[in-house]
C-alpha cells in the first residue's frame, strides 16, 4: 500500500475527493449531522469527515457502516476543526477494505452532541415522536434518563416538551435524545392537524344558507302589505 495514502482512502475514488478546505470550528458534530441527513436518500455516496487529531472517518449510510481508527469511547464531545465532504462510493474498494463498524453507536454519539440544546433542523417541536424499534443499549453509552425517556417513547407518541415533563428531565436533554434517535432512523413522527390550530381570524367563515324566494299567493300578499 502507498505510504502516502491514509486509512479510508481506499473507499473513495481519488478524483472524487471533495473535502471542504475551510474549517468550521465549534459546530463539529452539528455539521456532520447536517451532512448525513441528505444521504438517507442518496445511496451512491459516502461521507468523509476529517477531524483534527484523528484519522479520516468514512460513513456509508447505505451499508449502515463506518470506518475509523478512533474507538467510540475516544470520540471527542465537541470537535473544533472539522472538514466534511461527500464522495462517490467505490463498491469494490469497500469490499476489499472489509466490513466496517456498526453505524448506530456513532450516530448515537453524533446525535447527542449536535445542535446543542436544540432540535435538529429537520424536526418540528410540535410533532409527536414514537420509537419504531428499541435501540440496543448494550452497545451505547447511556444514562438512566436515556432509558426512561426511551421507555416512554416506546409506549406513546409524545412531543418533546411532553417527553421532558413525563421523564422529569430538562427539555434540552429530551431534544438531544430525539436528535439521536432521528439520526439512527428508529423514530416515527406525527404532525398535528394544523387546521385545528389556526388562529380565530384565519378560520373559514361558514356561509349562510341561501334565502328561498317565495312565490304564488303568499308572495302577492306580502307585496301588497309592503306598499
Amino acid at each position: 500500500m502507498d505510504a502516502s495514502r491514509r486509512p479510508g482512502d481506499e473507499l473513495v475514488h481519488p478524483e472524487a475527493q471533495t473535502i471542504d478546505p475551510t474549517p468550521m470550528p465549534r459546530f463539529g458534530w452539528t455539521r456532520v449531522a447536517m451532512a448525513l441527513r441528505p444521504l438517507w436518500e442518496t445511496h451512491g455516496e459516502v461521507l468523509r469527515v476529517e477531524i483534527a487529531g484523528h484519522g479520516p472517518l468514512v460513513i456509508d449510510v447505505a451499508s449502515d457502516s463506518y470506518w475509523w481508527s478512533t474507538p467510540l469511547g475516544d470520540l471527542p464531545i465537541d470537535p473544533e476543526d472539522v472538514r466534511v465532504g461527500r464522495e462517490d462510493r467505490d463498491v469494490e474498494a469497500a469490499v476489499d477494505l472489509g466490513p466496517g463498524n456498526e453505524l448506530h453507536g456513532l450516530l448515537w454519539h453524533i446525535g447527542l452532541h449536535s445542535f446543542p440544546g436544540e432540535l435538529a433542523w429537520w424536526l418540528q417541536r410540535d410533532d409527536r415522536y414514537r420509537l419504531q424499534r428499541w435501540p440496543n443499549f448494550t452497545t451505547l453509552a447511556h444514562t438512566p434518563d436515556h432509558v426512561r425517556m426511551t421507555s416512554l417513547l416506546g409506549y406513546a407518541a409524545l412531543t418533546v416538551d411532553e417527553l421532558a415533563e413525563q421523564a422529569n428531565v430538562a427539555p434540552a436533554e429530551a431534544r438531544r435524545l430525539i436528535n439521536a434517535f432521528s439520526l439512527m432512523r428508529i423514530l416515527r413522527s406525527q404532525t398535528p392537524d394544523i387546521t385545528l390550530a389556526r388562529p380565530a381570524f384565519d378560520r373559514p367563515v361558514p356561509t349562510a344558507a341561501p334565502v328561498q324566494q317565495r312565490s304564488g299567493l303568499f308572495r302577492r300578499l306580502l307585496d301588497r302589505l309592503a306598499r
